[in-house]
């Protein structure tokens, strides 16, 4: 009997037609072996604490399509049959968890953290990103033809550590690194191996037909190796299930006529298990919701756009200001300040890589600022406040950039105050834990007395330690 691939994830040369979308929610009933390399979501719409964050939509399909193979992969192992894993980089990112709050000018939309991994059925150990090509082989003689033939191609892209019960296929120099393992589940088998990379540009072609419309076509060397690692799976598969077949239970076998006491007992034990799981998860969800909101002042740090832009309100409402996002349909400003000095200025966010903050943002900053004079409402201008987070994704310590000489000047001419991110996040991180009405006096005083210059805030008390 031939036996039925399915692959998700990984392409194998010339049998495209057994590729499934990790979205399409295929049953695994009449597959016999199953090929699977993680993916992450498609498209993300924004970014999240340096990670790519996911829409409403996307969030939901990803999490749905979890669910459904980590059911699917579930039903498979148990049935006896085998999934081979195909270890790819693991990638976290933030999906939308429905939660919205709402907050004046603005709706934030809460987010928790999830990685490519998740769709598993059961833990295969700690899984750290690393990647390189030196793999050594354990000496399974089930897997030797198939490191033998696939030497060249293999490639680490992440190593496993405190796998268990599992049995050890490929390891790195390091032999406490695994970089392939072999998983009993059930009466079902979970192979764990590196990827088998290949190189797409040299083994798909392009072609025109009559009308001009080109297509691509796997080479011979393309086919010869899919053929190879295909038919080498399934001699690895055979091996593992022959003395493993078991025929899946019917469904009337489950009747309670036929279940012993003990059967029912631990039925029931599962059934609570699994509530309590649940119970816990929700906990979590919560938890790490809680979690995600307690760092997100952590953005000042490295940060930049809208990111950057509610990290610094939440610090100015730390140190004691009202601070809000203004958009009115026609005028947007990144923040409309107000102290309880009744000091009124218009804040301006620009977060850059390995730059000084230069004065493009500052000359956006005039702008908004005399925008904001014009309006009919408004009868004071406002002082300015630029907002700068320059070198943001170098260490605090190692940082020697903030603004540059043109900002510094236009500053003084304009009496526009100019603080360094990282420095608020000093003072708000202390002011957050330890609140001190007169700290957040001399911080205010700092801000509206730095007009014109690189605002120096006060020393933070040692008891902040």
């Amino acid at each position: 009997m031939v036996k039925k691939i399915l692959t998700i994830g990984y392409e194998l040369p010339g049998k495209s037609n057994e590729l499934v979308n990790f979205n399409e929610k295929r049953s695994l009933m009449d597959t016999d072996i199953l090929i699977f390399s993680p993916e992450t979501p498609d498209g993300y719409d924004d970014q999240y604490q340096g990670k790519p964050s996911y829409s409403d939509t996307g969030s939901f399909q990803y999490r749905e399509a979890t669910q459904h193979w980590k059911k699917e992969l579930a039903n498979f192992l148990s049935s006896g049959r085998t999934v081979f894993l195909f270890l790819t980089e693991k990638e976290s990112f933030f999906l939308k968890t429905g939660t919205k709050e709402y907050k004046p000018k603005m709706t934030i939309n809460h987010v928790d953290q999830h990685h490519n991994y998740e769709f598993l059925p059961i833990s295969i150990g700690t899984i750290t990103t690393a990647k390189g090509k030196v793999i050594e082989f354990a000496g399974n003689g089930l897997f030797s033809k198939f490191f033998k033939t696939f030497k060249k191609s293999l490639e680490y892209k992440v190593y496993l550590e405190n796998i268990g019960n599992a049995s050890v296929i490929f390891t790195g120099k390091d032999k406490t690194k695994i970089l392939g393992a072999l998983y009993k589940v059930g009466v079902g088998n979970l192979v764990v191996l590196p990827y088998p990379e290949y190189n797409r540009s040299k083994f798909i072609k392009y072609k025109k037909d009559k009308k001009g419309k080109e297509s691509g076509y796997w080479t011979p060397d393309a086919i010869k190796f899919g053929h190879a690692l295909g038919t080498i799976l399934v001699e690895i598969d055979s091996e593992l299930t022959r003395e493993g077949v078991k025929t899946p239970p019917p469904t009337w076998v489950a009747r309670k006529a036929f279940n012993s006491t003990k059967e029912s007992s631990l039925r029931e034990e599962v059934e609570q298990n699994i509530k309590k799981v649940q119970e816990i998860e929700e906990v979590n969800k919560k938890l790490n919701a809680d979690l995600i909101e307690e760092q997100s002042l952590k953005d000042l740090l490295f940060e930049q756009g809208t990111p950057l832009e509610l990290a610094v309100i939440q610090a100015l409402e730390i140190l004691g200001y009202k601070a809000e996002n203004f958009n009115d349909g026609e005028l947007e400003l990144d923040q409309v300040i107000t102290s309880p000095e009744s000091h009124r200025y218009i804040g301006e966010c620009e977060g850059k890589d390995n730059k000084d903050i230069d004065i493009i943002k500052f000359r956006q900053l005039l702008e908004s600022m005399n925008a904001d004079f014009a309006r009919d409402e408004v009868e004071e201008k406002a002082f300015g406040i630029l907002f700068g987070n320059a070198q943001r994704l170098t260490d605090p310590k190692d940082r020697t950039l903030d603004f540059t000489k043109k900002c510094k000047i236009g500053a003084e001419r304009e009496k526009i105050a100019l603080v360094r991110t990282i420095d608020l996040f000093t003072v708000a991180k202390f002011l957050k834990e330890t609140p001190d009405g007169a700290f957040q006096k001399s911080c205010r005083d700092a801000v509206h007395n730095g007009l014109g210059s690189i605002v120096q805030f006060p020393v933070v008390p040692s008891t902040a330690e």
